[in-house]
């Protein structure tokens, strides 16, 4: 076994340590470890994988199936609500917030539905969502993200 994907196991495990190794517990593990590394590689799916005792492709296939885990530049994901109540109550001007302030460290991803039609407009941004957000609201949480 090689030495850098053994300190990987590890450094998932002890972030998923307090979760039981269960199937219904996958969703959890995988927001944690995309919270850490901020992408799910293959190595990182295949520590959960071991760590969860759920077979690689599982993993895989939830991970690969929910777009909001898409992340393959690394970034932190900021992902602004375009379904019909968020676009109604201005999305639009989130998302040209968002990328207004742009930093290095931030992604701006468009979502169909973050769940939040009660709160609209919504942006998830990084572990959190932002409810009945603003653009000042979206202009901090990417410079809280950018200088962190």
């Amino acid at each position: 076994m090689d030495v850098q994907k053994s300190a990987m196991e590890t450094t998932v495990a002890a972030r998923l340590n307090d979760l039981v190794r269960e199937r219904g517990q996958l969703l959890p593990a995988l927001w944690r470890v995309m919270e850490e590394y901020r992408q799910l590689s293959p190595e990182l799916l295949e520590a959960v994988s071991l760590f969860m005792d759920i077979p690689y492709a599982e993993v895989y296939g939830v991970a690969s199936f929910y777009a909001l885990f898409e992340n393959a530049s690394g970034n932190t994901p900021m992902y602004v609500c375009t379904d019909v109540m968020c676009a109604l109550q201005g999305a639009e001007s989130l998302k040209e917030a968002a990328k207004a302030n742009l930093g290095t460290k931030v992604t701006v991803h468009e979502s169909a539905c973050l769940g939040q039609c009660d709160y609209a407009p919504a942006v998830w941004s990084g572990s959190h969502v932002l409810r009945r957000a603003t653009a000042d609201d979206v202009t901090a949480a990417v410079e809280a993200i950018t200088h962190e």
